[in-house]
């Protein structure tokens, strides 16, 4: 536990400016914030019996089969909005954040579907630490993304 604080720490203080280019991918995320792969962190959060593990860690790979699909379509959004910022019709600010919307919903889903999985297969404590730490991931996230992409019409202030 006292290593994930020192991510936590770390996290804090690392640049999340890896979100303001195009071509980013999980594994520079990860690397670049804490140092290693994603699922070094989780494996190392999440408490599994070892009898249990297998089958845990086979469904979890599925999640994250699943949950970098849906981040594709997520980033499609993101990178519209860059490409087209400051020439936004109404119906195109409409459709992307209905878009955006429908995103969240089917992340929403996945998690819960993948939770319900997890507590299957490894205990309700083990599914609660995905929920956690998947959730931390995704905000964290988020957050770098709001950081690297201006809020509609604040560069017209800047004029």
């Amino acid at each position: 536990m006292k290593k994930f604080y020192s991510f936590i720490i770390l996290c804090m203080l690392s640049p999340l400016a890896i979100f303001a280019q195009n071509n980013f991918n999980d594994a520079d995320f990860f690397k670049s914030i804490f140092g290693v792969e994603k699922l070094t962190i989780v494996k190392e959060f999440i408490t599994v019996d070892a009898e249990k593990e297998a089958d845990f860690w086979s469904i979890y790979k599925a999640y994250e089969v699943d949950r970098k699909n849906l981040r594709e379509a997520r980033i499609t959004i993101i990178s519209e909005y860059a490409e087209d910022y400051g020439n936004f019709t109404e119906d195109q600010l409409e459709d992307l954040c209905k878009r955006s919307i429908k995103q969240k919903k089917k992340n929403a889903k996945n998690i819960e579907k993948y939770f319900k999985k997890l507590k299957k297969a490894g205990g309700a404590k083990a599914a609660a630490q995905f929920l956690q730490v998947e959730n931390y991931f995704l905000s964290l996230s988020q957050v770098a993304v709001y950081e690297s992409v201006p809020f509609i019409g604040e560069l017209d202030k800047v004029q």
